[in-house]
């Protein structure tokens, strides 16, 4: 008898054995991210399609910073990002009206809603994760460019700080928020901040790792807290001992750790494997599923989710989706008997 979706997850993040590896994709849907219902509608299109043993709600990445003024203008054409209108910060003097939001107002209450409503359309069996940026990602959203975040961080600390301290105050209860409304877990993602391109180590242990275990801890009980660690040559391993049960990134860029690594250097379970970047650009399905294959033979099937390393492009042929999905469903861990 095979596992449960949630059976399947559950025993990967324990690293017991499962009979084959639970497996799950998410992207953007951005003609139809603006409300909780047309999210969840399109979410659920997709779980129909492809039968995920988890889903990952993608919400707009904005709707973490819309409670601090930041607007972006949408075309309405599905694969067309959406740009960037109005941002608070355009001086280190604009960090001091970062003060606390509501957590159950505006974007935050939309998200909320968009926990539940997904957990109604969905069967008891398939876990949720929602996503939630790190405070210092959610600083990033505020501003027109990355950089002007970290040069503030230089030169203006103290300002900044009053700024995180804000966001951090906002998020925390809003993590718990997303918990008691349905979701099994929180995908905490750091976006672009815990990457040596963005930071050194020193620096995100300053400006990053005390925010995010505050708000790590609200979700504490929750049995399927993930850490996303966005980027390449990211400090995946300064971040080792956050209180999560999976840490995911992106495998299988060459600067960064392997599945293999992770193994080796966490405790938790490992998310990743699959090449995010290229599945909407390669024309061969085949590469995904050798990229499985591969990390079968580095993982062994044990304390492993097969997914990307982050976001989906929205024109990802359905095909290499479904070519990922039937490798892993082709293949057997645990033998009949043993069931």
């Amino acid at each position: 008898m095979s596992m449960t979706s949630r059976e399947r997850v559950q025993a990967a993040l324990r690293g017991d054995a499962v009979d084959r590896p639970p497996v799950s994709f998410w992207g953007h849907f951005y003609e139809r991210e603006s409300t909780a219902r047309e999210l969840v509608d399109a979410t659920l299109g997709a779980q129909r399609q492809y039968d995920w043993d988890w889903v990952k709600l993608n919400p707009r990445r904005q709707y973490h910073a819309e409670p601090w003024g930041v607007r972006w203008r949408y075309t309405g054409k599905p694969a067309e990002k959406p740009v960037i209108e109005e941002w608070p910060i355009h001086g280190p003097d604009d960090w001091a009206a970062i003060t606390p939001r509501p957590y159950d107002r505006g974007a935050f209450a939309e998200q909320i809603e968009a926990v539940r409503l997904l957990r109604a359309g969905l069967p008891a069996e398939v876990p949720i994760l929602q996503t939630l940026f790190s405070p210092l990602a959610v600083l990033r959203e505020m501003v027109r460019e990355p950089a002007e975040v970290r040069s503030h961080l230089r030169s203006h600390p103290d300002r900044v700080r009053g700024a995180l301290e804000a966001v951090t105050a906002t998020l925390t209860p809003l993590a718990r928020a997303f918990l008691d409304a349905g979701a099994d877990g929180i995908y905490f993602a750091t976006v672009d901040w815990a990457s040596l391109d963005m930071l050194t180590a020193e620096e995100y242990r300053l400006w990053g790792r005390p925010y995010d275990l505050r708000v790590l801890a609200a979700a504490r009980g929750a049995w399927f807290n993930v850490l996303h660690v966005c980027k390449r040559r990211n400090l995946l391993f300064e971040l080792r001992d956050y209180p999560v049960a999976a840490f995911s990134w992106a495998a299988t860029d060459p600067l960064n750790p392997t599945l293999a690594d992770g193994l080796r250097e966490l405790k938790g379970a490992v998310m990743g494997g699959i090449t995010h970047d290229e599945l909407a650009t390669r024309p061969d399905p085949e590469f995904f599923v050798s990229e499985y294959q591969r990390g079968l033979e580095q993982t062994g099937g044990r304390r492993w989710l097969v997914a990307p390393g982050c976001s989906i492009p929205p024109t990802t042929p359905s095909g290499h989706l479904r070519a990922v999905k039937d490798a892993v469903e082709a293949t057997r861990l645990i033998p009949e008997r043993s069931r």
